[in-house]
């Protein structure tokens, strides 16, 4: 017996999957006219990269492009919920709230990392060893 892929189920899954959650028609975003985050161009000038990590962003598909953008806020959002930056009269009364912050603030930081080694071998490496334009470069050994 030969199973039958419903084709169009198989593309509405992977649709909906990947979808961008919908947002309230008016957000309550502060627009565009916020400082800008510096991208270090002269940093990584002085290393003979395969692209930027600028260019790199660009490579990645809209999906992935929107887990790591929505797993940034997330970090920021659980640092300013778990209070660190706060003095302790500022901090939020639930402290599991806090914890579970603290928790996956921690968690999403130690895991972009993998992440992104894996989303880029040319970077960062392939599993357990340096890039070639490392090792080309003389930066290890």
């Amino acid at each position: 017996m030969t199973a039958r892929i419903n084709r169009r189920a198989l593309a509405a899954s992977l649709l909906s999957a990947t979808a961008v959650p919908a947002i309230a028609a008016d957000p309550a975003l502060r627009g565009d006219d916020t400082a800008r985050l510096s991208d270090h161009a002269a940093l990584w000038s002085r290393m003979p990269l395969p692209f930027t990590p600028a260019e790199a962003w660009h490579l990645l598909s809209p999906a992935t492009q929107a887990e790591i953008g929505a797993a940034v806020i997330g970090m920021a959002l659980a640092d300013y919920v778990s209070g660190d930056m706060h003095d302790a009269a500022d901090h939020f009364h639930d402290d599991a709230l806090r914890g579970d912050c603290m928790e996956a603030r921690d968690a999403l930081l130690n895991r972009i990392s993998d992440r992104l080694w894996s989303l880029f071998p040319d970077l960062y490496g392939p599993d357990g060893d340096h890039p070639p334009w490392a090792l080309d470069s003389g930066f290890t050994s």
